[in-house]
């Protein structure tokens, strides 16, 4: 094993223990029993350990290796974009109500596959720490409210009447928090005695807890921000934390201005291409018209989740048949729907090979109206095959590059690969109609505009409304959707550029690749895919040497 290797494993073994709640999105065994530590102590101390994971990696020569050139490269940013990220996550990420650690709690804490006893046990242990893993959480925000950083009112009005709420409607052991199946490796009588005992501690120690934290939120929410000072800026120092949230997404040195001017100029590029596509089928080229018309017109809203789930599992099926035309390698794991009320509209949670978990496609249905027809099959295509699941999975599986790798994720490769699969689907000849091909221009109407309102918001100072008025002049979106879409970007600044820069950049590097003699799309694609998600600069190496 080379010195890099074993560094590499001494950072995955590190890293992975940092955040058990992000853990949550993909089921993992890992680190079941823990929560994160959101003490500034514990942070801080984080923080310098992962400068030196990054600073020993730039230390080793990796030669001309390309699969040692991208594990030290990955190794080094994964670090950095982590210490990028950790400032004032606690108070404002964790208490957001579209993303936070309530959010991720209703969405997750029961989609692990348990099988033995210790993994039983474990999870017990896990819901026994939960009311601390809250306490500590709010001292840690409380604290940094009395220093002028403390999250939107509005948002934690929301989290608080959230978990308010559940606690009046759900008790018993068909609530949310009771979901988790028992260890399979059980007999009968172990998986009766175990399931009492999750609905005991529920009971007597969890939902006491979630009446404090909703209490201490609800108290916070005094002291919260106001709609119209919704970004970072407006905190001290918030410009130069917001700067280092935007390169830990994207791993480019690149301006909160130059990001703005981007977005504006795809937006532009957008609607262009609406007149060509959507004034014909709709009959005017009036581009307020138009995205009023497929905004408003109820004939294109789902009215039944079974109707979204029919329609994802065809889109799904057509993914599967048309896939080997355009990719060498496909993953083994399977990718299914699932409908759910919780979390955002649309993700997707990765396989894990060793437990035997599937890559799963996920869907909010709770309100089915929510969605219009024609969004949903660029959503599939981006959340499923070929997106995530093509992207994820294959790396889940690729024993041939190291752990790291397989498992840690930069935003705007990923998120760059799911819009660029949204493009892809349509060189496939995947949408069935014109009106789903609106459908992704819906959606890169979506991603433009991020680029305006999230740097708009952060770096810009504008206020809630603004952003939302942005999107709703420059997209067929709704209200609604849009208003859940802003919230997510103030409390998660910076993550929602990755996915056009991202597209921008891998469209480029192809771009550059086919003007090279004997270029066929699905080795680009092998190669592009070969070494998990690596950042933009590293697979511009890789790709065109």
């Amino acid at each position: 094993m080379t010195a890099l290797e074993t560094l590499a494993d001494e950072f995955y073994d590190y890293a992975i223990a940092l955040s058990p709640i992000s853990l949550m999105w993909t089921g993992k065994i890992d680190r079941l029993a823990e929560w994160d530590d959101f003490t500034p102590e514990g942070r801080a101390t984080a923080c310098r350990e992962l400068e030196d994971f990054a600073a020993r990696a730039e230390a080793i020569d990796p030669g001309t290796d390309p699969q040692a050139i991208v594990l030290r490269d990955v190794i080094i940013t994964t670090a950095r974009a982590e210490i990028a990220r950790d400032p004032w996550t606690p108070e404002l990420l964790h208490l957001n109500p579209r993303m936070g650690v309530w959010e991720m709690l209703l969405s997750f804490i029961g989609n692990f596959p348990l099988t033995t006893a210790e993994h039983g046990e474990a999870y017990l242990a896990k819901l026994r720490a939960m009311p601390a893993m809250l306490d500590q959480l709010m001292d840690v925000a409380e604290a940094a409210a009395g220093e002028g950083r403390v999250a939107l009112r509005r948002h934690l009005e929301e989290t608080a009447a959230s978990v308010e709420g559940y606690l009046n409607t759900a008790a018993g052991a068909s609530e949310r928090l009771c979901c988790q199946a028992a260890p399979t490796g059980l007999d009968e009588a172990g998986r009766r005695a175990w399931t009492q005992q999750r609905n005991r501690i529920v009971a007597e120690l969890v939902r006491p807890a979630l009446r404090d934290f909703a209490a201490r939120v609800s108290a916070l929410a005094e002291r919260g921000m106001p709609d119209d000072k919704p970004g970072l800026v407006h905190l001290e120092g918030g410009a130069q934390v917001y700067r280092g949230k935007m390169w830990s997404n994207l791993l480019i040195d690149i301006t909160p201005e130059q990001v703005h001017q981007m977005g504006l100029d795809q937006v532009a590029k957008l609607e262009d291409e609406y007149r060509a596509l959507a004034g014909p089928l709709l009959g005017t080229d009036d581009i307020a018209e138009i995205y009023a018309r497929l905004r408003d017109d109820e004939s294109l809203r789902y009215d039944s989740a079974d109707a979204i789930v029919a329609d994802a599992e065809k889109a799904l099926a057509k993914a599967n048949a048309e896939a080997p035309k355009w990719f060498r390698h496909l993953p083994v794991s399977e990718c299914t729907a699932h409908a759910t009320e919780f979390g955002a509209m649309a993700y997707y949670s990765t396989p894990d090979p060793k437990t035997g978990k599937q890559g799963q496609f996920y869907f909010k249905t709770s309100d089915p109206h929510a969605w219009a027809t024609y969004e949903l099959e660029a959503i599939t295509y981006h959340e499923a095959i070929p997106g995530h699941h093509l992207q994820l999975a294959l790396a889940a599986e690729n024993e041939s590059v190291h752990q790291v790798q397989r498992e840690f994720h930069n935003t705007a490769f990923s998120e760059g690969w799911g819009l660029y699969t949204e493009r892809l689907s349509e060189e496939m000849g995947m949408y069935s109609s014109d009106l789903s091909r609106i459908g992704m221009l819906s959606a890169d109407s979506l991603r433009a505009c991020r680029l305006v309102v999230d740097t708009g918001m952060h770096a810009l100072g504008w206020s809630r409304e603004q952003a939302i008025q942005y999107l709703l002049d420059h997209s067929p979106m709704d209200r609604e959707h849009i208003e859940q879409e802003i919230d997510r970007y103030i409390g998660l600044p910076g993550q929602a550029t990755a996915y056009m820069v991202g597209r921008l950049e891998i469209q480029a590097i192809r771009a550059e690749a086919e003007q090279r003699d004997g270029f066929d799309i699905r080795d680009f694609h092998d190669t592009v895919l070969r070494h998990g998600a690596v950042p933009l600069e590293t697979l511009r190496k890789i790709v065109l040497g």
